[in-house]
This record gives structure tokens, sequence and C-alpha cells, in this order.
């Protein structure tokens, strides 16, 4: 078969774990013997901090284009060709007419040219569900990526065959939401940037300190542990948007504690895990996956995760219930938009658990031994492999994701 994957953001972006996931669906679909092709912008979905010269040039891609429209490169990532359309800047939300005819005659010409039998898709911009409905027209299968909230108008949905989620979680919450029927295919994770070695795991860590992933949590549980029990060391790995966001929380002074440190972004997860003892995942939004969770567990590191969202699912459940980490209870009260700090009695619960696995050996080695376990059954790229290719493989057109009663409402 012949897939076209399009997408409204750089598939070469090493930082975006949506965009990283589809490129490795591709190139499993390359892999099983199918013809592969990827047409996609030069947005990044985090904010840049260099120019997409610099990020082609590093990837030794030279560009081509006339004198009218933006240039266009031809490159590839892995063994999948790309077709990049050269945008003017890194906000989608600012609308470029010119720049998405220019996307969608590059669509036309793949029709003709590649003459995929599916069209895989993500992202709602108006020029990507246009490319939907072309392709539609021309009798090809449509698939479509669901892997946040938000797409609860059901012209999303209008021209897709089949859609697919990243969780059960999400999966649920869209058929509860809108009627969408998707399947949950939680997203390819490659070991070789995961895995990191064990002789340097000394820290309990945090990563992307920001509100939705539980920051105010976090910082309290940060305090008790740094008054308490200072001979526990703290790494807190930020990401391109939360540099500096602990130091901001009013009432605690974390340079009272030498034993929390801060790590810049790193280029891949093995670079974090290789220092991690203990991960904790507080997020007080509903994860729609959690693929840090999962990332630990691969480690053999015991996560301990919120009990919202995906998270508990991700992990299998409690550890006291046959889980692979510890499902923890976020106050009622906190959201992402909390900006208040809870009391310690609200996050006793989570400093117990980083005690107890930390001072408990044999406890330590029943959780990491039984997250593995997890991880090897529902993470091993051999098992994913399998469910990604069999699902794509197994589309054809003419479904119909939203049911009649939800497009009518």
């Amino acid at each position: 078969m012949r897939f076209l994957l399009i997408n409204n953001h750089c598939i070469s972006d090493a930082t975006a774990g949506v965009t990283q996931s589809l490129h490795t669906i591709m190139e499993w679909l390359a892999d099983a013997g199918h013809t592969c092709h990827i047409l996609t912008t030069a947005r990044f979905e985090s904010a840049v901090t260099f120019t997409i010269e610099g990020h082609l040039a590093q990837l030794g891609v030279d560009r081509r284009g006339g004198a009218e429209g933006r240039p266009v490169v031809e490159y590839a990532v892995g063994s999948v060709p790309v077709t990049m359309l050269l945008t003017r800047h890194n906000d989608e939300s600012r609308p470029d007419r010119a720049e998405s005819a220019q996307y969608l005659a590059l669509f036309e010409t793949l029709l003709e040219d590649f003459a995929p039998d599916q069209v895989i898709a993500c992202n709602a911009h108006p020029m990507i569900l246009e490319a939907m409905a072309r392709a539609q027209t021309r009798g090809l299968t449509t698939a479509f990526a669901v892997r946040g909230f938000g797409y609860y108008e059901t012209r999303y949905f209008e021209h897709v065959d089949h859609a697919f989620t990243c969780s059960q979680f999400l999966t649920d919450h869209y058929r509860e939401k809108v009627g969408l029927v998707s399947t949950p295919l939680e997203p390819p994770i490659e070991w070789s940037s995961v895995l990191a070695p064990v002789e340097s795991r000394a820290f309990v860590t945090f990563v992307n300190p920001s509100p939705h992933k539980g920051l105010w949590l976090f910082a309290r549980l940060a305090d008790m542990l740094g008054s308490r029990r200072p001979d526990i060391p703290i790494l807190v790995v930020q990401s391109g948007h939360s540099g500096g966001s602990l130091n901001a929380i009013p009432g605690i002074d974390f340079s009272r504690y030498p034993q929390i440190m801060a790590a810049p972004p790193v280029p891949t997860p093995a670079d974090y895990f290789a220092l991690t003892r203990l991960l904790v995942v507080p997020s007080v939004w509903e994860e729609p996956f959690g693929r840090v969770a999962a990332e630990s567990m691969i480690n053999a590191i015991p996560p301990l995760v919120s009990n919202r969202g995906s998270l508990p699912h991700v992990v299998g459940g409690d550890f006291s219930d046959g889980g692979g980490g510890r499902v923890l209870p976020i106050p009622e009260w906190m959201t992402f938009k909390t900006t208040k700090l809870p009391r310690e009695r609200e996050v006793e619960p989570w400093y117990e658990a980083v005690c107890s696995l930390w001072d408990d050996p044999a406890l330590y080695r029943a959780v990491a031994t039984r997250a593995r376990e997890i991880a090897d059954e529902r993470y091993s790229e051999r098992t994913s492999r399998m469910k990604h290719v069999e699902y794509f493989t197994s589309l054809r057109p003419g479904g119909r994701p939203v049911a009649e009663r939800a497009r009518t409402r």
C-alpha cells in the first residue's frame, strides 16, 4: 500500500512528541514493505530558538523553489521521503491564504505523482481539512489522528473515514463528547532513545515544570522533601517553555535546598532517565496519554503518577493492584489554572510514596520489576509495530466515525 501523511508541523522536530510518533508510524509502515511519503510545513510545536535554515543545514537539506510562493525542500527523515513547505512563521493561528493554497497544490501534485491509497492526517488546520476532503473525493481512505482535546465540532470529522487516538481514555472521552467512534493506539516509543544506563540513577525527577503538569503540587512536595529529607536529591528537567518556573513559586525559597537541581531541555529522554531513580508525574490536567510514565517503565524506574486522565491506565494501575507504579491523588480543587500551593497534608501521600520507595530496596525492586514487565507487554516495539501496521493496512474508505445522531446536532 501507499501512505501519505499530511501535517502542519515540522516532521523532523525532535522536541514534538506527537509529530515524532507520527513519523515513527510512517517508518514502521515503510519497514513493513509499504511506500510512504510525508507532506509537512516548517512550523515547530514549541518556541523556536533557531532558524529553520539552521535546522535544515544540520540535516544536510538543500532548498528548491521558484520565484513564486514559498521555498519547498525535499529530504528524508529516516527512510521516508519528506516534502516541506517553508512557512514564514511559527504561529499557525495567523492565516496565510497563499501558503495554504501552495500547500494544497503540493498535496494535489502528490495525489497525482505519488498516488497514495491512504491519507493519514493530523492537526485541524483548514488546509488539512480541505486536503482530506479532496482525498475523499478521489475515493482514498482518510485516517485522522486525535492526540488531544478540543475537536468537539463534527466538522473536523466530516471527511474522515477512520479516527485513531493515543489512549482508551481519549477514545472514551470523544465517544461521550461528540459520539466519535475511534480506535485507541498507544503512541509508538522508540526504545533506543529512551533506554538509559543504570549506574548514575540517583534523583527523584520531575519533567516539564509547568502548571498543567503539576508544578504547584510538585513545588510543595519538593519543599517537604527538601526540609525533611535532605538526603533525597531532586532533579527538575525543564522544557523549552518552563525555564525558571519553579523559582517563580511564591512562598518557597528553593535556594535553601542545594539537593534540588535544575537541568535544561535534553535531546532524548535517555539523558535524564540515566540520572533518575524515581519519576514523579503529578499532572493536574487529564493527560491524553502520559508518555513520560511509559518511558519510565521501559527503564524499570517506578513512576509516581496522578489519578487523572490516562495516567492510571498507562502504568497499569497502582502497584497494590498489580500495576507498575504508584497512582496518587490530586486535590480535587487543583486544575491547570490553579496558582495556589496545596497544603502539606494534601501532598502527604506523595511524600510517603517517595520515601517508602527510596527507603525500602525490596519494595523498589518489586515495583521496578513490575513496571518493566508491563512495559514489555504493552510498549515493546514488536507489539506496537504489529498493532500499528495491522490497523492502517486494514482501513478502507467509506467509514463513518461520527454517529449520525451527533452529525445532526
